[in-house]
């Protein structure tokens, strides 16, 4: 003993860290179980702590070997591999019979083995990280407990043990479940008290159980004979003429005492015959309790047959070392020749060549990727060190060979931890264990946020740009989609002035007398006059320019091939001659339909698609597999890296909002501060800047519902008479004096279908109308979160999204319908997920109001997928065919009810002066 005590001194853990196996070898040869705990526990403390130095760390997923950011953390890797393995032997020995170790003590060992394995592979092996994940420990975990712990770093203390009154429940009823036949059942209860009970899974079908309790009664049944030593009957033990005469009345069997019932697990709850359905078993159980003339025992649960299948695996981290071993390879580390050095070979995930330019990029993605590995990890090792084993007892240190003098409650360790502890105490213990990690994963989350979510100077920061003249040299070549081209809304500036030259048409399509009014101009028109002016050298080069514009769908062709329209049309105007129409980035669609809400669409300058997972994770995957290779693109589908980056980025709050409480922002003694509608478009706007940031397609959608309710006459105080109604509406500008009625209609507007309006009674009593329009716009690229361009021409073409809804109400009639007035509705006060409701006056010109409509408007924002643009003319048409363009595929449709273009107006005029403002009216 003095040899092994005087070697276990020179292996002292404090001063070898890396032989503490050795210590503990030594000292179970001496027989000292507390003190091997008490090695144990120190090394995982120290391990542990670790976690929290490499949160201050500045190595990241880019960072090469070579790098003084690797150095940083390299120390705490070394220190990390070494002991990890040594604390799993420990575990071996433990579950081995070798020494015997508290439920803390093991819980601790479990923790740093794991968070060690995290701190080795950080950024280096992202299969290991895999693996640790989906490996879970073999012990007992808690989720629910858990999440007290990750959700803050104070204690909580929830009583789990207390559900709807029934004390000693604690995972729901299915301590209860054991797997046994029911003659098996029904031995295991016979001679039980009763309202001892258990639950037996079906064979074949995992939603059918089966509740086996002891019932009241006494079983009658004659007993087989009793015999003595010598073979004799024993006639003491025979039952008594009054106790046969008894049981000729009544037989209970000895089987009888026990009954069954069905159990069945349905889509609305859990049924047991005539009760359910109920949301969890445990309330099923306490209700089928409350009807029998005993109570179930749930104190009581069976020893015998419960499914158990934790603790029975040599270690608890056993399967996970087994699937890391699976996926090592011996060649992962090669020597230099003489010199010895250690080279990491091309098998490490993080060894690659890089693109200069994607650095930035990449290191987003890297540090999101481990932020949500260490959540997940997080998630998992708080419900482990939560968790409370109910076999503690089991695992407790025999008291043989300890000395008498200790207390009864000792139990094998001297470590004051290693006492028995309440369950308030429980969780504040669990809260310590994980503190390092907690602080690693704060750390994380700090890094992440200038990333993710940067400030306001960042965002509205101007993009590249490039002119249309030199988009169009590399027509032939890919451009990148977040190249901002500059052009081609200063040429329809300059186009729309007086004296271009350009001869703008009207074309109206739909019924005579009902028709909705789009603006053209002509294909030749437009190449004279770019040569003309200088802005295209020849007719090759202004063929270019009109066809770089389409593909940015600053316009769009129009064409009679496109139209359902007469033949004496179509005679006029060959499809040969394309026209033109102007395509607002802000463009308004009216929905039909609910459907339609995402739907593929062109529109504005954009082509959208529903969002879906495939597109998510498409859209991540190259990116991803640049930055780490296949183990971490493999990782991050295990964590669905896609998703939770979406949700992320959308639950992001502006930085004017993480600076709300502050100063208040002044200006001329008045107050500035956003509406609430301005500062939800805002807040989209940013939204869409943080996908934009990391080359992702999401962008959101503005949805606007508008539902007509009720229609009322002031001037009729003893009720209106019946009518049948219809409202045209649309969403325009603020300070647009567009008319809307059947003569004037734009492209985005929307007719309700007539609906019959009966008589009421009363005074000014209210009609219901119940009509429903929906209308959608786009968030457009290459504006700054106030929804301002970047480019002056667009912003003084197109200023600023739609902030007022137009409504125009009619009465249907035979001959001709009539009028019963208009408003202008500002949608000011609008938010995002609100709603307002009103009634609005309806101002029908000399007439004055006599009308009033409540109206309830609401705001929502859809997250769809934008199409990255491309110049492959082939791809453009097959988007075009996925994504049908919302205006012309309008035009399609009204001009099968007819087509032509005004003789008055516009038709001869040849860039009047008043065309600007007329263009103003009706290009929304």
């Amino acid at each position: 003993n003095i040899i092994i005590q005087q070697a276990w001194e020179l292996l002292s853990p404090s001063l070898k860290p890396r032989r503490i196996i050795f210590a503990v070898l030594l000292q179970c040869l001496l027989g000292r179980g507390d003190v091997i705990e008490d090695l144990v526990r120190d090394a995982a403390s120290r391990q542990t702590n670790n976690a929290e130095f490499l949160g201050l760390a500045n190595d990241t997923i880019v960072d090469e070997d070579d790098t003084k950011y690797y150095l940083s953390s390299q120390f705490g890797r070394r220190e990390s591999a070494n002991i990890i393995w040594q604390l799993e032997l420990c575990l071996w020995l433990h579950r081995g019979g070798a020494f015997e170790m508290s439920v803390k003590a093991v819980k601790e060992t479990v923790l740093a083995i794991r968070i060690g394995i995290a701190t080795s592979s950080w950024g280096r092996c992202h299969q290991s990280l895999d693996t640790l994940l989906k490996a879970e420990p073999d012990y007992p975990m808690d989720f629910d407990a858990g999440k007290n712990l990750w959700r803050s770093m104070k204690i909580i203390v929830v009583n789990d043990n207390v559900i709807d009154g029934i004390d000693g429940v604690s995972s729901g009823g299915w301590e209860f479940l054991v797997d046994c036949r029911r003659d098996e059942a029904t031995e295991m209860l016979r001679d039980g008290k009763p309202g001892q009970f258990l639950i037996r899974p079906h064979t074949q079908d995992p939603g059918v159980f089966t509740l086996s309790f002891r019932t009241n009664l006494v079983p009658t049944e004659t007993t087989p004979a009793a015999y003595d030593e010598a073979g004799a009957i024993d006639k003491s033990k025979q039952p008594s003429e009054s106790e046969s005469s008894q049981t000729a009345r009544k037989i209970v069997k000895r089987d009888d005492v026990v009954q069954h019932a069905i159990v069945r697990l349905t889509d609305s709850g859990f049924r047991c015959g005539s009760f359910g359905p109920f949301v969890t078993l445990v309330k099923l159980l306490h209700a089928v309790s409350e009807s029998l003339p005993f109570a179930l025992r749930f104190n009581d649960p069976p020893i015998k047959g419960v499914i158990k299948e934790r603790g029975t695996l040599p270690s608890p981290n056993s399967f996970l070392f087994r699937k890391m071993a699976l996926h090592s390879r011996s060649d992962f580390f090669q020597l230099q020749g003489s010199s010895k050095k250690i080279k990491v070979t091309d098998i490490d995930d993080c060894i690659r060549d890089r693109d200069p330019s994607d650095v930035s990029l990449e290191r987003c993605f890297g540090l999101f990727a481990q932020l949500i590995f260490l959540t997940e990890l997080r998630k998992q090792l708080c419900a482990l060190a939560a968790a409370v084993d109910e076999d503690e007892s089991a695992t407790a240190m025999p008291k043989e060979g300890i000395d008498e003098t200790l207390s009864d409650d000792f139990d094998g360790s001297i470590s004051e931890g290693s006492l028995e502890i309440d369950e308030e105490e429980v969780i504040g213990v669990a809260c310590r264990m994980v503190r390092p990690l907690l602080n690693w994963v704060r750390s994380k989350e700090i890094d992440i946020i200038d990333e993710i979510a940067p400030l306001m100077c960042d965002v509205d920061r101007t993009p590249s740009v490039l002119s249309l003249s030199s988009a169009v040299e590399e027509l032939d070549e890919s451009i990148e989609h977040t190249c901002f081209i500059t052009g081609g809304d200063s040429l329809i500036r300059r186009m729309i002035q007086a004296g271009s030259g350009v001869e703008f048409r009207t074309l109206r399509v739909g019924e005579a007398g009902n028709s909705v009014i789009v603006v053209l101009f002509g294909r030749s028109d437009a190449v004279k006059w770019m040569i003309s002016n200088g802005a295209a050298r020849d007719q090759a080069d202004a063929e270019k320019k009109l066809k770089m514009m389409e593909l940015m769908r600053i316009i769009e062709p129009i064409t009679s091939a496109d139209l359902s329209i007469p033949k004496s049309y179509a005679a006029t105007h060959p499809a040969t001659e394309s026209r033109y129409r102007f395509v607002d980035p802000w463009e308004v669609e009216a929905l039909e339909s609910k459907a339609g809400e995402t739907a593929n669409a062109a529109l504005g300058r954009a082509r959208y698609q529903t969002m879906s997972v495939g597109q998510i994770a498409g859209s991540c995957e190259k990116i991803v597999r640049s930055t780490g290779g296949l183990h971490l693109l493999g990782l991050w589908s295990t964590l669905k890296g896609g998703i939770t980056l979406t949700k992320a980025l959308c639950s992001a709050h502006p930085p004017w909002e993480r600076d709300a409480g502050g100063d208040l922002l002044m200006k001329g003694g008045f107050l500035l501060e956003s509406s609430p509608y301005e500062n939800s478009i805002r807040q989209h706007l940013y939204g869409n800047s943080l996908f934009r940031r990391l080359n992702l397609p999401q962008r959101f959608l503005a949805l606007l519902q508008v539902e007509l309710l009720d229609l009322k006459n002031v001037t009729s105080p003893s009720g209106s008479s019946s009518l049948t109604a219809y409202a045209l509406l649309r969403l325009k500008r603020q300070g647009s004096s567009a008319p809307l009625n059947h003569k004037a209609r734009s492209l985005d507007s929307a007719c309700t279908q007539p609906r019959k309006i009966s008589k009421s009674s009363g005074l000014n009593a209210p009609a219901s109308w119940g009509s429903l329009v929906r209308f959608r716009f786009p968030l457009p690229e290459f504006v700054n979160c106030e929804g301002k361009s970047f480019d002056a021409d667009r912003e003084s073409l197109f200023r600023g999204a739609p902030t007022c809804l137009q409504l125009t109400a009619y009465e249907k009639k035979f001959m001709s319908d009539a009028e019963l007035g208009g408003a202008d509705i500002n949608l000011e006060s609008l938010g995002s997920g609100g709603q307002i409701e009103e009634w609005v006056p309806l101002r029908a010109g000399k007439d004055g109001i006599t009308w009033f409509a409540r109206i309830r408007i609401s705001l929502r924002f859809e997250l769809m997928c934008m199409e990255l643009s491309t110049n492959d003319g082939e791809e453009v048409k097959f988007k075009n065919d996925r994504c049908p363009s919302v205006g012309l595929k309008k035009i399609q449709y009204l001009s099968r009810l007819g087509a032509h273009e005004d003789v008055k107006g516009v038709k001869n005029s040849i860039s009047t002066p008043d065309l600007a403002g007329y263009f103003g009216q009706y290009l929304y």
